[in-house]
């Protein structure tokens, strides 16, 4: 395993956190999207942290300076988590 240096910025360490917490779960899925087909509305039911990277804030609702927006979704059922990363310029 890889040691990843997050010096302090807390938008990164919050991602590895997630990934940290989740890594016992049965299926985690990652689904990375562009940040403009992002809606509230199809994330109702889940939990969304609005992130901004270059001043390492999480940010209490979406705004102009959001650079990425990090969705989890938990399926209790099927016991399933997915993460899904919203951000710019999504190759």
């Amino acid at each position: 395993m890889r040691r990843v240096e997050t010096k302090g910025n807390k938008a990164l360490s919050f991602v590895l956190g997630l990934v940290y917490g989740y890594r016992n779960a049965p299926a985690v899925e990652l689904s990375v999207k562009d940040l403009k087909s992002f809606s509230e509305d199809q994330h109702k039911e889940d939990r969304i942290y609005y992130i901004n990277r270059q001043t390492g804030e999480l940010l209490p609702h979406f705004c102009e300076s959001i650079t990425h927006v990090c969705v989890i979704r938990e399926d209790k059922i099927n016991k399933k988590v997915v993460l899904f990363v919203y951000k710019n310029k999504v190759k």
